[in-house]
């Protein structure tokens, strides 16, 4: 297989603590790579991956990231890469 195109629309949604998650890829399509749309409704709880490079890509509004004891702002059109070990938790803000 050359590439996949996937619809979010069509991703069934499911409530997670923060919102609602949709799955875009699954291990079926490679094992590697897992993609996930998240529309942020509440804040996140922090956690941390053992393994996991988490990536945030902002599609409308903003929100902030707590990385440890650090806050960023993101807006429309950015994003932050979060490498394994590192606590987090991202939440929706008006600004």
């Amino acid at each position: 297989m050359a590439h996949i195109v996937r619809k979010v629309k069509a991703a069934k949604p499911r409530e997670i603590t923060c919102g609602l998650m949709r799955d875009l890829t699954n291990s079926n399509d490679c094992k590697d790579v897992d993609m996930v749309h998240v529309t942020i409704t509440d804040s996140t709880k922090e956690h941390y991956h053992k393994k996991l490079t988490e990536i945030y890509f902002v599609l409308k509004g903003a929100i902030d990231v707590q990385l440890d004891k650090e806050v960023e702002h993101l807006e429309k059109g950015e994003m932050i890469m979060i490498f394994p070990k590192t606590n987090h938790r991202a939440w929706k803000t008006s600004k």
